[in-house]
């Protein structure tokens, strides 16, 4: 009898026969998850940071999408007699960063002048990092010398700064046409700091296919004052020519001054000059 009263006093204490509390049920996978800060999002474990950029760049890439059907709205208005104006004024208002691709694409295929000088002044109030970077790209590839000039006066109230590396950069480049964009266009800039890699591209060296006649490899008949015969056609061939970049030239003279012509020896040796300290310098003032 006494043990009925033990075992049942245990039972009601949730005590088990054995004198052992009854173990508790193992966490489920929701509240281990939970404990680390992840959260069931999408069927994946994910933090609510994760989830705050996943829904940003959603909503950034439905804005974008927006802007492209907005562009090609109003761009139908103006060539419409009576919404042209509208049109117009509203794409020169734009101001907003997410419509940066859409003025890109726009841009590319755009045959009058007037509307991408509209899409390049837009990019030009934008400003932002993507906005500065399409502009740099109108400035140096683009096909329309007009719409190049546009771009740089679009870059010059930004900085020059934002695209003196690309167009640096491009003075390295293996198309010669390219490398005289770029250099018109650290020209218009004023960028002093480019001085030295102009005169490093006052003369470059490119690849050009020359010669013409049959392919490599064929065999064709020819005909002299002595007689007929066969050959083997050499086709045309890769040639290293160098070529003077006149705009390289042109940048030069407007940036510093000078005009050593196309000797890049006395160019050198100006810069030399120029960063030298004067002959009066005491380093221990400083």
């Amino acid at each position: 009898m006494l043990a009925l009263r033990i075992l049942t006093m245990a039972v009601l204490a949730g005590v088990g026969p054995a004198g052992l509390a009854d173990e508790a049920p193992p966490p489920s996978q929701q509240d281990v998850m939970a404990s680390k800060g992840f959260v069931r999002y999408r069927g994946a474990w994910r933090t609510s940071q994760e989830i705050q950029l996943i829904e940003r760049d959603e909503r950034v890439a439905s804005e974008q999408r927006q802007w492209v059907a907005t562009l090609e709205r109003l761009r139908k208005h103006l060539d419409k007699p009576g919404q042209g104006d509208r049109a117009a004024e509203e794409l020169r208002a734009i101001v907003d960063a997410r419509a940066v691709p859409a003025l890109a694409a726009a841009l590319g295929k755009e045959p009058v002048q007037t509307v991408r000088t509209w899409y390049l002044e837009a990019l030009g109030r934008i400003r932002s990092p993507d906005a500065v970077r399409v502009l740099v790209a109108m400035a140096l590839d683009h096909p329309d010398p007009e719409t190049r000039i546009v771009a740089v006066e679009q870059i010059l109230p930004i900085g020059p700064d934002a695209a003196a590396p690309v167009l640096v950069a491009a003075l390295r480049s293996g198309d010669n046409a390219q490398v005289n964009r770029a250099a018109e266009a650290l020209g218009r800039l004023g960028v002093s700091s480019s001085v030295g890699p102009l005169i490093e591209a006052l003369e470059t060296k490119h690849v050009a296919v020359v010669g013409s006649g049959p392919p490599a490899g064929s065999t064709s008949a020819t005909f002299t004052p002595s007689g007929g015969g066969l050959s083997m056609g050499g086709g045309p061939k890769p040639t290293v020519v160098a070529a003077r970049n006149d705009r390289v030239l042109e940048a030069l003279i407007a940036l510093t001054g000078e005009n050593f012509e196309w000797n890049a020896s006395l160019w050198r040796e100006w810069l030399i000059a120029r960063q030298a300290p004067s002959p009066d310098y005491d380093p221990r003032r400083g």
